[in-house]
C-alpha cells in the first residue's frame, strides 16, 4: 500500500470541489465521540489504523471526478495488459521478458488461455491528483491488495454518520459479481473456496472480515467457505467432482514461502481442476516495467491511447542506459536522473509496502547516486517523474472534537472484472518526515478512508 507524496501545500485543486454541494461536515449527524466509537467498533480487525486522529467524514468527490478515477484505471489497465500480452513466449516467456524470477511464479497454471482471460480480473491502481488531474503511479493486480474490506467497512460507517446518502461502489459485492460472470461464462456451479491463512492477519485482528466476505458470496447464492492450506484438500471433495470449482486466492505465494507454508495443497487443487482466481499471471501486470512500456509507447497504440497515457501516466522509463526523450529534449537517461533528483522517483519493478522506493527530493545526494547506479547496473527498476500531489481538506476527530486538515491523498479505485469496486484513500493526517515521501500504512502509519460521491 504505497505511493509517494510530499508535505501538503497549496490550494485545493478544483478536481476535488463541487460548488453546488454542501460541506460534508455539515451533514454529519453524530458527535465526534459517537463517530470515533463507531469507527473503532466497526473497523476492529481490519488494517485501518485506529490510533491518533481518525477521519470524521469520507472523502467526497464530485460525481465527474469519482467516475473519472475508474475510467482512467480501466483504460490504463487495458493498455498494461495488452503490453504484457504482446511479449513473446507465453506466460513463462513474459516472466523472463520482464526480468522476473520464474521461481516467484510457482502457481502459473500452464493453462495460458485461462491465465490470459483472468490476469486483469482484480486491480487497484494508486493515483494522485496532479496539475492536470489523475496521475496513475502504479498498479496492484492480484487478489491480495488491501482495500476491499476496509473500503466496505468505512462506507458502512459513513452511511450511519451522515444525513444525506452518499454513493460508493461496494468492493465486496463487485468481486462477487466478477465471480458470477466466471460461473456464467464457464458453466460452473456457484461454489467458491476462499483460500488464505489466519497468519496473514494483523496481531490485533479478528476474523470478522472473513465472515463478511463469505456472507457476500452466500447472499448471492454461492456455496462458500474459507480454507487454510492444510484444509484445502477438503475443498476437492474426493472421490467425485470438485466441491469448489472456483478458488479466490487471498494470499501471496511469496508470503507463504517465506513463512514455510507449503504451496503443494494449492497445486494439488489446481491439478484437480480448481480455477484459482486471480491467476498468478496477474502479478506481471503489477510489474512496474509494464507501466514503463506503456509510458514509452508501443507500436500498436493509437494516437488516442498515447494521448491518454501521456495525460494520466507520469513519464516512466526502464533503468537501462541509453538516450531518451524527456520534455521535448534528448537526454542520456542515467545522467538526467542524477542531475535532477528532485524530479524523479526510483522504484523496484517488483515491490510493495514502500520497499525499494526512493524519492529523489527526499534522498541524500550520496544515497541517490548509489541507488541510481545500482538501478542501472541491474535493470530491475523503473524511474518515474515525480508528481506534486494536490491537496484537499478532510475533517478529523480525536474522539472529543473535530478539526480540518489539508492532506494529499493517494486514491485507489478498485476494479473487479472491469467493473467499479469502490475507492479507498491513504494520507497523512500530519506531515511525516520519516516517510520520506512514501505513503505507506504498514511502514509509516498512513491513515485510510473511503472515497465516496454524491447520489
Amino acid at each position: 500500500m504505497t505511493s509517494t507524496t510530499s508535505t501538503p501545500s497549496g490550494t485545493v485543486h478544483p478536481w476535488f470541489r463541487d460548488g453546488d454541494r454542501p460541506d460534508p461536515a455539515s451533514l454529519r449527524r453524530l458527535s465526534a465521540a459517537e463517530t470515533y466509537e463507531l469507527l473503532h467498533r466497526q473497523l476492529a480487525g481490519l488494517s485501518v489504523p485506529l490510533e491518533g486522529p481518525l477521519p470524521a467524514q469520507p472523502f467526497v468527490l464530485p460525481r465527474r471526478s469519482y467516475e473519472e478515477l475508474f475510467t482512467v484505471a480501466r483504460t490504463l489497465l487495458a493498455l498494461v495488459r495488452r503490453a504484457v500480452l504482446a511479449l513473446d513466449g507465453g506466460w513463462p516467456g513474459r516472466v523472463e521478458a520482464l526480468g522476473a524470477d520464474p521461481d516467484d511464479y510457482p502457481l502459473l497454471s500452464g493453462q495460458d488461455n485461462t491465465e490470459t482471460a483472468y490476469c486483469s480480473m482484480m486491480a487497484r491502481p494508486d493515483i494522485v491528483i496532479g496539475e492536470n488531474g489523475p496521475q496513475l503511479l502504479e498498479f496492484n493486480v492480484s487478489g491480495t491488495f488491501g482495500g476491499p474490506n476496509e473500503t466496505h467497512g468505512l462506507t458502512e460507517v459513513w452511511r450511519h454518520t451522515h444525513r444525506e446518502t452518499l454513493f460508493g461502489h461496494d468492493p465486496l459485492a463487485a468481486r462477487v459479481e466478477a465471480f458470477e460472470d466466471v460461473c456464467a461464462s464457464r458453466g460452473l456451479p456457484r461454489a467458491v473456496a476462499i483460500v488464505g491463512s489466519i497468519g496473514d492477519l494483523l496481531d490485533t485482528a479478528d476474523t470478522r472480515f472473513q465472515e463478511r466476505e463469505l456472507a457476500q458470496f452466500r447472499r448471492r447464492g454461492f456455496t462458500a467457505d474459507f480454507f487454510e492450506p492444510d484444509r484445502l484438500t477438503e475443498a476437492l471433495g474426493r472421490p467425485g467432482s470438485l466441491r469448489y470449482p472456483l478458488g479466490l486466492r487471498n494470499f501471496a505465494p511469496a508470503d507463504w514461502t517465506e513463512r514455510g507454508i507449503s504451496l503443494e495443497p494449492v497445486r494439488d487443487a489446481q491439478r484437480s481442476g480448481m480455477l484459482l482466481l486471480p491467476p498468478q499471471s496477474s502479478g506481471l501486470l503489477a510489474n512496474k516495467k509494464a507501466l514503463a512500456l506503456v509510458s514509452e509507447g508501443r507500436p500498436w497504440m493509437t494516437r488516442a491511447e498515447r494521448a491518454l497515457a501521456d495525460r494520466h501516466l507520469p513519464w516512466t522509463r526502464l533503468t537501462i542506459p541509453g538516450r531518451t526523450r524527456w520534455h521535448g529534449l534528448e537526454h542520456e537517461l542515467p545522467g538526467l536522473i542524477l542531475a535532477e533528483p528532485e524530479r524523479f522517483v526510483l522504484k523496484k519493478a517488483i515491490g510493495m509496502m514502500g520497499r525499494e522506493v526512493l524519492v529523489g527530493r527526499h534522498a541524500e545526494p550520496e544515497d541517490w547516486r548509489t541507488a541510481v547506479d545500482a538501478a542501472f547496473a541491474t535493470g530491475h527498476s523503473i524511474v518515474q517523474e515525480y508528481v506534486e500531489p494536490a491537496v484537499c481538506p478532510i475533517e478529523l476527530t480525536d474522539g472529543t472534537s473535530t478539526f480540518t486538515a489539508q492532506v494529499a491523498p493517494v486514491l485507489s479505485p478498485m476494479l473487479f472484472g472491469d467493473r467499479p469496486g469502490g475507492c479507498m484513500a491513504r494520507y497523512y493526517a500530519a506531515p511525516n518526515p520519516e516517510a520520506a515521501g512514501v505513503v505507506s500504512v504498514s511502514a509509516f502509519g498512513a491513515s485510510e478512508n473511503a472515497v465516496l460521491t454524491w447520489n
